[in-house]
């Protein structure tokens, strides 16, 4: 199997819940769509820098399209959080072995993935803005999860900085709805 997730995996991959094998395991393009709650502080900091990376506006019971396109280890996600476009880049870093990166505009998140029979979680390890390496200790407050539950893939995402506050939250179900 080529996709992204399972490859970084391995063998712990099979432990995770069907619904979060369906999205990040297929190696065509896949589509699903759900609803989300999207916060993130009013400051002009946390605002201006949501916006810049066309990072989902706080909304409650949104509707949410998915669209994951997968070209051997690299991965282009396509979110539509009522219809406003959000998209990042994923692929494996080139400098940590066991992790991913996901490109948002010009920042460059290098994450590893936990795994454990009822949840995947993100934890940072490296970030970038442009080609300058910012402390990770600025994104300890970094929380990305995948889990199951009624047969439904779940999400819970939080990015809160210091200065900034929460940037963006989002969390939510999505159901697979094709893969081609």
């Amino acid at each position: 199997m080529n996709a992204l997730f399972p490859a970084l995996l391995g063998p712990r991959w099979n432990a995770l819940p069907p619904s979060v094998r369906a999205l990040h395991g297929s190696d065509a393009i896949v589509r699903a769509h759900g609803r989300a709650d999207v916060g993130g502080d009013g400051n002009l900091f946390a605002t201006g820098l949501r916006r810049a990376l066309r990072m989902p506006l706080p909304a409650r019971d949104t509707a949410l399209e998915v669209e994951i396109n997968r070209e051997g280890e690299r991965e282009t996600w396509r979110r539509r959080f009522a219809g406003r476009l959000f998209a990042s880049c994923l692929r494996r870093s080139p400098r940590w072995p066991d992790a991913f990166e996901e490109r948002i505009g010009p920042m460059r998140f290098a994450f590893a993935l936990e795994a454990s029979a009822s949840e995947l979680r993100w934890v940072p390890r490296e970030v970038r803005l442009l080609v300058l390496r910012l402390p990770v200790r600025w994104f300890a407050g970094v929380r990305a999860s995948c889990s199951e539950r009624d047969r439904r893939y779940r999400f819970d995402i939080d990015v809160q900085m210091p200065l900034i506050g929460r940037l963006v939250a989002y969390s939510g179900w999505l159901e697979v709805i094709g893969a081609d």
